[in-house]
């Protein structure tokens, strides 16, 4: 749900250009397409673009301002409870004119400040709440990271936004060398801090920036994810059965999903095929009276239609399809990288999850529900249930070594040494965010629970990890069309469950379990349970395929293209050492290679979308 933009001068009496305003709220204005207000006065210009799902009427657009125009919030998200929220405003006292959330978290902000506020709300969120008394700006993202938020800041002055390209009618983009080189080095995305722009950060998930006028940001966590480490809720799902936990899951699951289906605009669902958003479809075909179910069929040996097509016959649902064909991963690369704002080479599933947000459009949708989170919480990857085994395979493998190095002399070169680990050197490109969110995470179990974290704890890594850039993947291509994606299993009461379930209801032994990455152990084993009382084995029971493609692997490029490249110019590279870099090239690295150039000639080249497109056109092709 929409687009926030806003800059704050250090100075505090220069006043914004209305028109550049404007300008930062129409290159995002795919987030909210329903309408666009700004606000300039004397150090602060405020912009937003309106996705209208709650309360469709003038009165809630934004900035929306209390009755004494002392206060303004600019909003991008959707708040669940906000109905309960509602109603003890209004038994305060409070007087409200819309039936909006946005003007709930208004007056919850006022009232009680973003310290009591923040941690009751049950939702997706990022916002500036501006109080004009105090000249004080407060700005906030979600717990889980669902919504985006970008910051920059120098001496003169703070922008933020929802996407980065808000900020170019303020300032140029740069590129993040050291990003760059990250990237081109196979390590992880980006989650917070550093972006893939020089000076540009992530604010994290959880965070919350308070900025007076004339002052510095002071940057603070109200929420994180080892917060939900309960001894209490451990304590109760660990007496239960293992059909209770089917039932408490259960339960979990459908009130979240009740809740997500609220708005006063159509609302849908993507069907991937997997027992994910299966069971999540078939959840809410019962609160639904004619859900409007989606798929992307990408066409050829990786195809999920057949299982969508199942599940749509047992639902008795229309599923509308689009078809993605291997020219889409050229033509629309650089449609995905404008709104994507960093190469997407790690999502390749990027480009059909365009193509299904269009087509939702297309039907007149705004909303989705979507299945991101449950493979996090309860464990559904497919190398999670065998890796217990694979690390006490290495501590052998190691233990081995150093008997064999106790050989006088010889010992060494009979055993060499592995050397570095090359996870110590991806740790050290990614300035060990994700070891010290690993590390937080258990420091905090050990002090919840008083005692070492056992194997559930990966739950926990992964949700503060990978599940932050699928996320990204979900807004930035929903968004693109105007379709705001919602997430079931990331309710904060399916989540801290999910952290505080036993291992053994996620990952059971099973003498029906015969996938090759993990044989008779049985994944996600409690939401299958879940997923066989409203769907047939065939579906609750899949094996999980992830959203594959094979395009880019196929893709062929002429050497041509990356003659006055951003990397060629980056690195300083002639042309013979821009031939032999991409003749060397593994076919992972040109892709990354074509995606940083199509990334520089949007971002830092201004060059349009069409024109990025043509080239790319005449230079790739299909083997």
């Amino acid at each position: 749900m929409c687009g926030i933009f806003g800059i704050v001068y250090t100075d505090g009496s220069t006043i914004p250009a209305e028109d550049r305003l404007r300008r930062s709220a129409g290159l995002i204005g795919h987030r909210g397409p329903d309408g666009c207000g700004v606000h300039a006065a004397p150090g602060i210009g405020l912009a937003h673009t309106r996705l209208s799902l709650v309360d469709l009427a003038e009165r809630s657009d934004q900035p929306l301002w209390d009755l004494e125009r002392r206060h303004c919030v600019v909003y991008n998200g959707e708040i669940y409870n906000f109905q309960e929220l509602r109603e003890e405003l209004i038994g305060r006292g409070v007087t409200l004119r819309t039936t909006s959330d946005t003007e709930v978290l208004l007056y919850l902000l006022i009232l009680d400040g973003p310290a009591v506020t923040l941690p009751r709300l049950q939702g997706m969120f990022s916002f500036a709440f501006y109080r004009t008394t105090s000249r004080e700006l407060i700005l906030a993202r979600d717990r889980f990271g669902i919504k985006p938020l970008f910051l920059y800041h120098d001496a003169d002055r703070l922008l933020f936004g929802s996407e980065v390209k808000a900020m170019m009618p303020w300032m140029p983009l740069r590129p993040n060398s050291f990003q760059v080189i990250r990237y081109l080095m196979h390590c992880p995305a980006p989650v917070r801090d550093g972006g893939f722009f020089d000076g540009v950060r992530i604010v994290p998930a959880g965070s919350l920036v308070t900025l007076t006028i004339g002052g510095q940001p002071r940057f603070e966590s109200f929420a994180d994810l080892p917060g939900l480490i309960d001894p209490s809720v451990a304590e109760s799902l660990e007496a239960l059965t293992p059909a209770q936990a089917v039932d408490r899951v259960d339960e979990l699951l459908q009130e979240s999903v009740r809740r997500m289906l609220f708005a006063d605009a159509p609302v849908g669902a993507l069907c991937s095929g997997g027992v994910d958003s299966s069971l999540l479809m078939a959840m809410a075909a019962r609160h639904h009276g004619n859900l409007a179910i989606f798929h992307a069929n990408v066409v050829g040996p990786l195809s999920e239609y057949d299982a969508a097509a199942t599940l749509s016959r047992h639902l008795k649902l229309d599923l509308q399809v689009v078809e993605t064909r291997d020219q889409d991963f050229i033509d629309l690369t650089p449609d995905v990288i404008r709104h994507y704002e960093y190469p997407f080479s790690g999502h390749p599933h990027s480009i059909p999850f365009l193509m299904v947000s269009r087509l939702v459009k297309a039907q007149g949708v705004k909303a989705v529900l979507t299945g991101e989170g449950s493979d996090e919480c309860f464990l559904g990857y497919n190398d999670i249930a065998y890796e217990p085994v694979w690390a006490a395979y290495h501590r052998l493998l190691d233990r081995l070594r150093r008997l064999v190095h106790r050989i006088p002399a010889i010992g060494p070169m009979l055993w060499e040494s592995s050397g570095t680990a090359p996870g110590l050197v991806a740790d050290l490109l990614g300035q060990f965010t994700h070891t010290e969110d690993r590390d937080r995470a258990r420091e905090t179990f050990r002090q919840r629970m008083g005692r070492a974290p056992d194997r559930n704890i990966r739950t926990l890594d992964l949700l503060s990890g990978h599940l932050q850039t699928l996320l990204h993947r979900n807004d930035t291509m929903g968004m693109a069309a105007g379709i705001e994606a919602r997430f079931p299993f990331l309710s904060e009461a399916v989540v801290g469950t999910a952290i505080n379930l036993p291992y053994r209801h996620k990952i059971r032994f099973s003498a029906r379990a015969w996938e090759k990455e993990h044989p008779l152990l049985r994944d996600k084993w409690v939401l299958r349970e879940v997923a066989d009382r409203y769907l047939p084995r065939i579906l609750s029971q899949r094996k999980k395929r992830g959203f594959d493609v094979s395009a880019f692997q196929r893709m062929r490029f002429d050497p041509a293209y990356f003659r006055d490249s951003f990397v060629a110019r980056h690195f300083r590279l002639s042309r013979s050492q821009t031939d032999r870099l991409v003749a060397s090239a593994d076919q992972r690295l040109r892709v990354k290679l074509m995606m940083l150039e199509v990334w520089d000639q949007i971002f830092m080249g201004g060059i349009d979308v069409h024109r990025v497109r043509e080239r790319l056109q005449a230079h790739a092709s299909f083997s």
